[in-house]
């Protein structure tokens, strides 16, 4: 049975969903993981809390998370995701605190997360594609070494 990696992402001007899909692109490289790509808006507690690895994006605004992560995170709180591996990504355009923010929410949540995740500028170039894609393969790459 594959392993179930969560992509959940909100993406206002495209920029970060091109680096979900990124995400997605790296964690499907992974024989023994099964990738679900998702809108932050689409979220279901079940599937959360089936997922055995999860990784999070969201751009930066006003130096803010958007308002469905941020509900996305509180409705979180909910679900059992303790000792579950997990990232964060965003893009941004002035200051990029998004990335930081979901990961301390993660991290209060008991997912574990290490390193500080991928952050773009605005559109994310080649060089931003490629961390993302490896962020994919690092977590995917976990999760299968963790429950093997």
């Amino acid at each position: 049975m594959p392993h179930q990696l969560l992509i959940m992402y909100e993406s206002h001007t495209g920029n970060t969903h091109k680096m979900a899909q990124a995400v997605a692109e790296g964690a499907r490289e992974v024989k023994g993981v099964e990738v679900l790509l998702k809108r932050v808006s689409e979220a279901n507690a079940e599937e959360l809390a089936s997922a055995d690895a999860i990784i999070l994006g969201a751009p930066t605004r006003n130096t803010k998370i958007p308002p469905a992560m941020t509900r996305f995170l509180k409705d979180m709180k909910g679900v059992p995701l303790q000792g579950k591996p997990g990232a964060a990504f965003g893009s941004y355009g002035w200051s990029g605190e998004a990335v930081g923010l979901i990961r301390s929410a993660m991290i209060a949540q008991g997912i574990r997360v290490p390193g500080v995740g991928v952050r773009a500028k605005r559109t994310p170039d080649k060089v931003s594609l490629q961390k993302c894609r490896e962020l994919g393969i690092g977590v995917a790459t976990r999760v299968v070494k963790e429950t093997a």
